[in-house]
């Protein structure tokens, strides 16, 4: 009759193995010979068909072949797989390779670690039965088990593809097939169940595989330890040798150890002060050191102790155009990855505040003495000031730009208009020179023409000299509530609109930033051409709106006037143009100065108008946002 730990192994494994049979006379040993196959095989997270095929692969390696044709069986259905009831068994067909395939050695383990190295780290699944990734962990796995000269490199490969947690529960599974081949050494008495005796009568192929396994050595305790002896006795022999070279060496290591502290003291010193963000992690992204500003550029200090990625994760990190990186993507993991170093990327981070900030990024891999990535170490600098002298720069040039632009394109025109009352003074003068020799001749007449012409010439240097004043002068930008800069302009036009009759309708205008003084001016300057030309006879009607629109506030002075024929539409905005000639008082220069206005509040001015009598509407619009950004967080937010 079973104990009921018996029944508990036979529920597990679907079969009583006779391997927890022999400590049937010490129960103790028994329950913790079981506890520790649960702890380290059975329950181990790796994935049980995974640690079925391995516990059969190293098995071919113990001289007793009890374990390897009762692991068979479990693969083969004789049970459960790794005590998994849900793993599906292999046919038999598909066992026979494993217990086929050679242990590679020296220069063929090379392509195996480049495999190893090739798959993802840590990994998310474990590679299918017989493809190159299980070849290259097996391979890897059991130098480490039978600790072979290449069992250093190895163990390496096997970090770097499945992480440190995976290998942890890996040195389990391995630790325990060594316990389980030295537990069946130590009791000869050991025998085949039925089942498997029975499976291995059944299939030829698979009993002269496991009875008769080339690689299963001598592996016994007694010739590992005679091997050692010999060791040590060789060992012993350099002894003397290596006692009088390391008490020469002795002395220059400690002055070499004197001197890599205080190098490392003064490279610490030198990074804290670095007027830089500096910070290092390991593999795995557990921050391994950080300095002052790098707390401050975060915003908040990182845990030493935090698990893996958990902080660098935890960082909203963008691109330069604003995009945001998946955290997959981040440039620490790219250095980790492929050991490439980054250098000068622009990227922009956001704080726990939400506030962000633009920084340039040089983060370079860290390797041991044989090359391995072992970290990285990350410098963000700063660049949020430079980034706004930078966009104040190209600000300016083109304001630059558009200055120039209007200089060339009224030079002639006011050229031309300046030369006319000259010329009109210098001819009325030369006739009143004339007349003074006949004293009997009236002269007022051409004093009043001189005085005339000299007012017209003196009005309009002053038009241009306000125009260069609003081509040039330095925006004032501000909260400007348009309804007021309507009132106030009523107020300035009050006798021309009482002289007219003219009825203004205002619909509720926004609150926008700009400057008061030239947003004045723009709509003066269109509600008094709309005053000036209306149709005579008529009282002038002005209708003003405004609101916001794709981006841009966009406003509107409409009015029943003279109107203006389309072909004149796009010449009305050039400097000194005048459409209606000497008999209407003004320099032309009013509507060249609204769209000078207009475009540096980063906006445009444009009119409609079906023709000659039926009115037209002025049109124009503001740049919704600052024209100068103060930083970074506000252009990327």
């Amino acid at each position: 009759m079973n104990t009921p730990l018996e029944n508990k192994i036979a529920t597990r494994f679907g079969v009583l193995p006779n391997f927890f049979r022999l400590a049937s006379s010490d129960p103790a040993i028994a329950e913790n010979l079981w506890g520790f196959a649960e702890f380290a095989y059975l329950d181990n997270p790796l994935p049980s068909l995974f640690k079925e095929r391995l516990f059969v692969y190293l098995s071919r390696f113990c001289d007793v072949r009890y374990c390897i044709a009762r692991h068979v069986g479990f693969l083969a259905g004789l049970g459960y797989p790794a005590g998994d009831s849900s793993c599906l068994p292999q046919k038999v067909e598909l066992i026979l390779p494993l217990l086929r395939r050679a242990l590679p050695h020296g220069d063929d383990l090379q392509p195996l670690f480049a495999i190893c190295s090739e798959l993802d780290s840590p990994l998310s699944s474990f590679p299918a039965p017989d493809s190159p990734g299980e070849l290259a962990l097996f391979a890897c796995a059991t130098h480490v088990f039978l600790q072979t000269a290449e069992a250093s490199s190895a163990h390496e490969s096997l970090r770097r593809a499945l992480g440190s947690r995976n290998l942890e529960q890996l040195n389990l599974v391995l630790a325990f097939v060594r316990t389980a081949h030295y537990w069946t050494k130590l009791h000869p008495e050991l025998v085949l169940e039925d089942d498997i005796t029975q499976l291995l009568a059944t299939h030829e192929a698979l009993a002269e595989c496991i009875l008769k396994d080339p690689e299963a050595q001598k592996d016994s305790l007694s010739s590992h330890l005679a091997g050692e002896l010999a060791s040590l006795r060789q060992l012993r022999k350099q002894h003397d040798t290596i006692s009088q070279a390391y008490q020469e060496l002795s002395v220059d290591h400690q002055y070499a150890k004197h001197n890599l502290y205080e190098s490392e003291n003064n490279l610490r010193e030198l990074v804290a002060v670095m007027p830089a963000a500096v910070y290092a992690c390991d593999r795995d992204g557990v921050i391994t050191y950080y300095n002052r500003q790098a707390s401050e550029l975060w915003g908040r200090a990182p845990n030493l102790d935090d698990p893996p990625w958990s902080f660098l994760n935890s960082r909203q990190i963008y691109r330069a155009d604003g995009t945001l990186l998946p955290p997959g993507d981040i440039p620490v993991r790219e250095v980790l990855l492929t050991g490439v170093p980054v250098v000068n990327r622009e990227l922009v981070l956001e704080r726990p505040d939400r506030t962000r900030i633009a920084v340039l990024a040089n983060i370079t891999p860290l390797r041991d003495s044989s090359g391995v990535i072992t970290g990285a170490v990350s410098i963000f600098q700063d660049i949020n000031e430079l980034k706004s002298i930078q966009q104040e720069r190209e600000a300016l040039l083109h304001e630059l730009e558009r200055s120039n632009r209007e200089l060339s394109r009224f030079s002639y025109a006011v050229s031309h208009d300046l030369q006319a009352p000259v010329r009109t003074v210098r001819t009325l003068t030369k006739l009143l020179v004339q007349r003074d020799h006949n004293s009997e001749e009236d002269s007022s007449h051409l004093v009043a023409l001189i005085e005339q012409a000299s007012g017209g010439m003196e009005r309009l240097i002053e038009s241009l000299l306000r125009y260069a004043q609003t081509s040039h002068g330095r925006l004032e930008r501000g909260q400007v509530a348009v309804d007021s800069i309507i009132e106030s302009v009523r107020m300035t036009l009050a006798p021309l609109i009482t002289e007219t009759g003219a009825q203004i309708i205002c619909k509720p205008l926004p609150v926008v930033q700009a400057d008061s003084v030239l947003l004045k001016q723009l709509f003066q300057n269109l509600i008094a051409n709309a005053l000036q030309y209306h149709r005579p006879g008529e009282p002038p009607v002005i209708e003003i709106s405004g609101g916001y629109s794709e981006d841009v506030w966009k406003f509107a002075v409409k009015d029943n006037g003279q109107g203006i024929p389309l072909k004149y539409q796009d010449q009305v905005f050039e400097p000194l143009k005048r459409l209606h000639g000497s008999e209407n008082p003004g320099t032309g220069l009013g509507l060249a100065l609204c769209r000078t206005i207009a475009e540096r509040h980063g906006g445009r001015i444009w009119v409609e108008s079906e023709g000659s009598g039926s009115g037209a509407t002025f049109s124009f619009t503001l740049s919704a946002v600052q024209e100068l950004p103060s930083n970074v967080r506000s252009s990327v937010a």
